[in-house]
């Protein structure tokens, strides 16, 4: 997307990052300060973030259930014995020693495997999720700490503004020609935003811890490097939409874990089906001193009595979780397509506002100030009137950079199919 700086000269003076020329980690001899711009930030994270390893993880883990549906039962190995009267092991009566396999009737290990197969695409899906959500955390974190450190500086800025107001309001009022009323409340109005500075930076601060937490590192230095610029909304709401609805990561995951459970339905239900049991093995026939050996088998059948209580009682669970699911997506699904509907609105609401911003009223917020203080000067307004100016200069200037941080991140959530807006348990 096309950037397009549109704060004005006279806020950019005071906005634009002093960090801008570094990217790499610095050693200040006491201490390390690491400077990432927005898209390094992002990669950083995606390599060393603990929820991305841990979902990393858990696709393994997927797997390695893929492999349990694969196997079979362990098989027994035994030794059966007659007339142990004494006399030594050669002297025990018929002996049979051997093997003994259970196998599962036909197409329980088939449906059990594809489940197991599907819970790996869920897993796989869930990882994209976490991806995308490390991603767009990543960058609205980021922009929090270019929004702190932007309203610091603009704080400071209103800070030397009213400090220059004090000074003129002292000369006035001891050549005559001033307010002493002016001068305090010129001092009274620095002083608040002396405090409201310090606020910021304990802000900035928090900002930043919190960035280091989404970089998977400990709370440390962390300078940034970058601008809050606009970046203009080109995604077409409906394609954006119906991608999300074939690709997106949520509902790829909805329809896996609805699938997988249909799928433990239909190996529960094989259930009723009996389990063969085979076995061989090598037989002693003792008799008055003598022995003779032949081969000894078995073959058995287990099943359930038909209509049995732990029967139903399985296959009553499997439906009802897998009931549960379906409905539980249902109902995600609905929300997830309402809150990213909403999101683009937000997004566009945004976007015009920032426009008119740019267009209209930041222009005539600076226009304003430099036209109080020249008035201010010449004694044509009061300070109450000075100071009026100065409040609607912070909070237009403020709100410009909030609302601007809103939309970057509503961007951020577009781009990353929402998937941070949501989450998802099933």
């Amino acid at each position: 997307m096309r950037l397009i700086a549109i704060a004005p000269a006279l806020l950019l003076g005071y906005l634009v990052p002093v960090l801008a020329g570094k990217t790499d980690p610095t050693n200040t001899g006491e201490q390390s300060t690491t400077v990432l711009t927005r898209e390094q930030a992002v990669t950083y994270a995606l390599a060393n973030n603990p929820e991305l390893r841990a979902a990393k993880q858990r696709v393994k883990a997927a797997q390695a259930r893929r492999l349990q549906a694969d196997g079979f039962e362990p098989p027994t190995v035994f030794w059966e014995f007659e007339e142990a009267n004494g006399g030594g092991l050669r002297r025990f009566g018929n002996q049979v020693y051997g093997i003994e396999q259970t196998v599962e009737w036909f197409g329980v290990r088939r449906a059990r495997k594809q489940a197991a197969n599907l819970g790996i695409s869920a897993a796989e899906a869930g990882l994209q999720r976490t991806h995308l959500r490390i991603t767009a955390r990543t960058q609205k974190a980021f922009d929090q700490v270019l929004l702190a450190d932007n309203t610091t500086r603009l704080l400071q800025q209103l800070v030397a503004l009213t400090g220059e107001a004090v000074g003129i309001s002292r000369v006035q009022f001891k050549s005559g020609t001033g307010k002493y009323v002016d001068l305090l409340r010129t001092r009274i109005a620095r002083q608040r935003l002396q405090n409201e500075l310090r606020d910021a930076e304990i802000a900035a601060i928090q900002a930043r811890r919190q960035l280091s937490v989404l970089l998977g590192n400990e709370p440390g230095t962390l300078a940034v490097s970058g601008e809050l610029g606009f970046q203009s909304l080109e995604l077409d709401r409906d394609a954006w939409l119906a991608r999300i609805d074939q690709a997106g990561p949520t509902f790829v995951l909805l329809k896996r874990r609805a699938e997988q459970a249909n799928k433990s339905v239909q190996a529960t239900r094989k259930q009723r089906f009996p389990e063969l049991t085979a076995s061989v093995g090598r037989q002693r026939l003792y008799e008055d001193g003598q022995s003779d050996y032949a081969w000894a088998g078995l073959l058995g059948l287990k099943f359930p009595f038909p209509g049995s209580d732990r029967q139903r009682g399985l296959e009553g669970e499997a439906r009802a979780e897998a009931q549960s699911i379906q409905d539980r997506g249902r109902a995600l699904y609905l929300q997830a397509r309402a809150r990213l509907e909403q999101r683009y609105s937000e997004a566009e609401a945004m976007a015009a506002q920032l426009a008119s911003y740019n267009d209209a009223i930041l222009p005539d917020s600076e226009n304003q100030l430099k036209a109080a203080q020249q008035e201010y000067r010449v004694r044509r307004i009061d300070a109450l009137n000075l100071l009026d100016v100065y409040n609607t200069y912070l909070d237009t200037h403020r709100t410009y950079l909030n609302t601007l941080t809103r939309y970057r991140a509503a961007l951020a959530d577009l781009k990353t199919l929402g998937e941070d807006l949501w989450e998802v348990e099933l």
